[in-house]
């Protein structure tokens, strides 16, 4: 019986793994490293004592303080801006669904490192179509501006 059998065996990667002395025992076009059959279970095992890593909620609260963190923020500054907002966009001002991902807006001329920031040069929470939206008036608002003082029509109307 091959690893290559598909009847009666999976497909593995094979790959050798010199400092092992084997071969990688996960499937073929795997992403990240190889690993060996020994490594594989012990993975499985911690995954499987270890359940709450897997919970889509501490996941998501995971990221969230994550997130919160990164830009300088504590969570209890978070909430105070959220209620200080109405628990809605700072934009829009339409409110916050339940679960919906919150944008933590800051002044890139600040911090130009994406989706860090001092703690000091942040301007609001926003809902992700106002983030767009603002990340495209930033980047264009001089050439927008100079259309808006000096629109093309002008020239029609001056000849």
């Amino acid at each position: 019986m091959s690893a290559t059998d598909g009847n009666t065996a999976k497909a593995l990667c094979g790959l050798w793994m010199p400092r092992k002395m084997t071969t990688c025992a996960r499937t073929p076009g795997h992403g990240g490293s190889c690993l060996t059959a020994e490594n594989m279970a012990r993975q499985r095992a911690y995954r499987r004592d270890h359940p709450h890593r897997e919970s889509p909620e501490s996941r998501r609260k995971s990221n969230r303080k994550y997130r919160i963190t990164s830009y300088g923020l504590t969570q209890e500054q978070f909430y105070l801006l959220l209620d200080a907002q109405q628990q809605a966009c700072g934009m829009c001002h339409e409110p916050f669904a339940q679960g919906q991902l919150i944008h933590i807006d800051h002044d890139h001329v600040c911090c130009r490192l994406k989706n860090r920031s001092c703690g000091q040069c942040i301007r609001g929470l926003l809902c992700h179509t106002c983030n767009i939206a603002l990340g495209h008036i930033e980047r264009r608002y001089a050439m927008a501006r100079e259309y808006l003082d000096s629109p093309p029509v002008r020239l029609l109307n001056a000849a």
